[in-house]
C-alpha cells in the first residue's frame, strides 16, 4: 500500500469518527432533555433555546469534520480548536447539569483522541 492510499485510510478513519462525535451530542441531548437536565444549548423544554443556539456544538463538530476532509497543515490546529470548543461548551454546563457536562466532556476526550488519529493522515 502506498502512502497516499494510507492517507486516504486514515482520513475516512478520522471522518468516520467525526461523525461518531456528532452522533454522540445528538446521544447527549437527547439523555439531557430525558433525565429533565437539558443542556445549556439546548435550554429548558419548556422555553427552548433558538435553533442556531442548538446547532452550536454541532457546527464545531462540522468544522473539524470539514478540516479533515481537505487535510492541510493546519488541520490539526482546527481539530484542537475544535476540541477547546467542545469542552468550553461542556464546562458551562458544570454548575447546573454536572452529569450532562461530565458525558460532553467525555465526548470533548474522544474528540482529542480522533485529533490525534488525524496526525497520521496529515500531508
Amino acid at each position: 500500500m502506498n502512502v497516499a492510499a494510507g492517507n486516504r485510510t486514515w482520513r475516512r478513519l478520522a471522518s468516520i469518527s467525526w461523525v461518531g462525535i456528532a452522533v454522540c451530542q445528538v446521544a447527549v441531548a437527547v439523555t439531557s432533555r430525558n433525565i429533565g437536565k437539558s443542556a445549556w444549548w439546548l435550554g429548558p423544554e419548556s422555553n427552548p433555546r433558538f435553533p442556531l443556539v442548538w446547532a452550536v456544538p454541532f457546527l464545531i463538530t462540522v468544522a473539524a469534520f470539514v478540516a479533515t476532509q481537505r487535510p492541510r497543515k493546519y488541520t490539526i490546529v482546527v481539530h484542537l480548536v475544535c476540541v477547546a470548543l467542545l469542552a468550553a461548551v461542556a464546562t458551562v454546563d458544570v454548575a447546573n447539569s454536572p452529569g450532562v457536562a461530565a458525558l460532553q466532556y467525555v465526548v470533548a476526550g474522544i474528540a482529542l483522541l480522533v485529533s490525534f488519529v488525524s496526525l497520521a493522515a496529515r500531508p
